[in-house]
């Protein structure tokens, strides 16, 4: 998976449905990991490994075309940040499923994050504060563990935010 593809598939997101990736997200993903819903988070960021992001403010940018939601950093500072994530999707996703998962979310801002800063970075969803139809994921930067990002494979850096939405 490439630019290429992202590039394709955003060619023609108009031809994506809410149900469709309800049933897949909501629906399906539950049964195939079972209890352990972990699966997702690591999940997410091999996405975020397929889909590296040029920079930072791409983010939020794919995450709306990515018809995940609206992706908003409430808070940051050198080795914690905060995201708010929120739109119909997530309302939407929350009426269908009170227990529906965004672990998928969080890996991929976790490992994005890890890959523009080079420490190692995780992410959880803080359960505190995720009321309504928001979700707030921190993502911890840990600066005395850096990474090695020449293990990281080569791959063409994805610029939505210099696209048009």
């Amino acid at each position: 998976m490439d630019v290429k593809f992202y590039s394709t598939a955003v060619e023609h997101n108009n031809l994506g449905t809410t149900l469709g990736s309800s049933i897949l997200r909501d629906a399906l993903l539950p049964d195939l990991v079972g209890t352990d819903n972990t699966i997702l988070y690591w999940a997410g960021k091999r996405l975020a490994r397929n889909f590296p992001l040029a920079k930072d403010e791409d983010l939020p940018v794919f995450f709306e075309k990515a018809n995940l939601g609206y992706l908003k950093r409430v808070k940051s500072k050198m080795n914690r940040q905060v995201f708010e994530l929120s739109g119909p999707i997530v309302e939407i996703r929350k009426k269908i499923n009170s227990k529906c998962e965004f672990l998928l979310e969080a890996g991929f801002i976790a490992e994005t994050i890890q890959n523009q800063s080079g420490f190692t970075s995780e992410a959880v969803i803080d359960t505190e504060t995720s009321r309504g139809n928001s979700v707030f994921i921190t993502v911890q930067v840990d600066q005395r563990d850096p990474v090695d990002l020449n293990t990281i494979p080569d791959k063409d850096l994805l610029n939505p935010s210099r696209e048009e939405l």
